[in-house]
């Protein structure tokens, strides 16, 4: 799951720097493999994405899985493009600050 939300912020980028999307067969994976650790930190990323406050986490939807560009993520949720970006900052800390918890859990 954390590959896939690169690979779109990847294509998301190219969108928002002109150079449209680009084929998900263009960028080398490492291992095309999933394993179980892939599978349960998949299902924790959703985790931390579904415990978001709801605009937090339609912004994060539209731009990091459905691939728009901030811009389109703003006309859809009718804001600004900088409300966008904040929320996506916000979001990522919160989603870091999840996964540095759980992991400092498991070590005690």
């Amino acid at each position: 799951m954390a590959q896939r939300l690169w690979l779109n912020e990847l294509r998301a980028q190219s969108t928002r720097n002109g150079q449209g999307v680009s084929p998900i067969e263009d960028h080398d994976l490492a291992d095309k493999n999933l394993n179980p650790e892939m599978n349960i930190l998949g299902k924790d990323v959703l985790l931390a994405i579904e415990a978001l406050p709801e605009a937090q986490r339609m912004t994060v939807i539209l731009v990091y899985v459905d691939g728009l560009s901030y811009k389109e993520a703003a006309e859809v949720l009718e804001i600004p493009v900088g409300t966008v970006m904040s929320r996506l900052a916000v979001a990522r800390k919160t989603i870091a600050t999840h996964f540095n918890d759980h992991e400092s859990q498991k070590d005690e």
